[in-house]
């Protein structure tokens, strides 16, 4: 079992003032700036807080309702499907987590939203932590493979429901038959596990996009030859190359509309990475420089701009905390209690 990570003194007394319906609003949208964050909380274990964004709440009920139009396969066709998906996408996350920490990081929540699960996973500075925290999760489902494939075997007798057409799964759902509901929904669930598994584990280790496994991978196997910051944008601009062919073939191609939401997702992710990249280093993120010494001689303009950043943020973390010890939290302003939360984020 791995320790919770300790909670500083100031966190518990702003988690204490979080009470009443105010306090819920709170906890589920945080201070609204980044809606990508917007969950509620399952719960906590291992010192990993698990949390389900609202969008795949949503996303769920839509799915289950869908399902019971009449060209749909049916509500005991989906919800086994939606049911495994969300475990073993579940388990896919605590491996990143576990594994982070099995080489000296820090892994403290994470978030299922509708494609797919984010580990807030924090590993040391070194490609070899970076890569096997990225390899963390398809390793889950690795071993998971054979175990679920024979399971699948098992309960349908058949190799069809082993080996299918990844595109058209409900083709093969529908050979499955039984004498009872009952069993045809346990047949199904068994199927869905493999079904899932084997998707989750091809995925992201086949397309090389932020936030994709593969393009973390990708950019930790570049950080060991061409160095860290080359690496962030090299996999960052052939992740922005993978999510415009995945959209065209999803444009091109009838019921692919997950696909292009990925799509949209990974080259999103990949320019934002680009623009955080142009910002730290003050220079175009699309001009790739291997002039690795040249930081070590003398710091630029942009990383003196940096570094000053820096200080006055840790300088004003000082203070506030300075001002807590001294007034409690009840004499902080609004700005300042986020200021705290955005620290205790990063």
């Amino acid at each position: 079992m791995n320790p919770t990570m300790p909670k500083e003194p100031w966190k518990e007394s702003l988690d204490d003032n979080q009470s009443g319906w105010r306090g819920v609003l709170r906890r589920v949208f945080g201070d609204g700036e980044n809606p990508l964050a917007w969950g509620v909380t399952l719960y906590s274990a291992w010192g990993i807080r698990v949390r389900i964004h609202l969008l795949f709440v949503f996303y769920i009920l839509a799915e289950l309702i869908r399902s019971l139009l009449p060209d749909q396969p049916g509500l005991i066709y989906i919800a086994p499907l939606l049911i495994a998906l969300f475990g073993l996408v579940l388990l896919h996350e605590y491996g990143h987590c576990l594994v982070c920490r099995a080489v000296g990081g820090e892994a403290d929540e994470i978030l299922m939203w509708p494609l797919g699960g984010l580990a807030s996973c924090i590993p040391p500075h070194r490609w070899r932590a970076h890569f096997w925290t990225a390899a963390g999760g398809p390793l889950v489902n690795a071993v998971l493979l054979v175990p679920l494939a024979l399971a699948a075997y098992a309960v349908t007798g058949s190799v069809a429901a082993v080996v299918f057409n990844p595109f058209n799964p409900m083709l093969t759902a529908g050979l499955i038959s039984a004498t009872s509901n009952t069993v045809l929904v346990l047949k199904l669930f068994v199927w869905s596990l493999h079904y899932a598994n084997l998707l989750l584990l091809a995925f992201n280790l086949i397309v090389p996009m932020y936030p994709m496994d593969a393009g973390r991978l990708l950019q930790a196997g570049l950080w060991a030859k061409v160095g860290y910051r080359e690496s962030m944008q090299i996999s960052a601009i052939v992740g922005l190359a993978v999510a415009g062919l995945l959209a065209v073939i999803a444009i091109t191609f009838d019921g692919m509309q997950r696909l292009l939401a990925v799509a949209l997702l990974g080259g999103l992710v990949c320019y934002m990475e680009l623009r955080r990249l142009k910002f730290e280093m003050g220079e175009d993120a699309f001009t790739i420089s291997y002039d690795d010494d040249a930081e070590d001689e003398a710091p630029s303009r942009a990383e003196q701009r940096r570094r000053e950043r820096l200080e006055a943020e840790k300088a004003e973390i000082d203070r506030i905390l300075a001002k807590i010890s001294a007034t409690g939290m009840k004499s902080l302003t609004r700005k300042e209690k986020r200021t705290l939360e955005r620290a205790s984020k990063h």
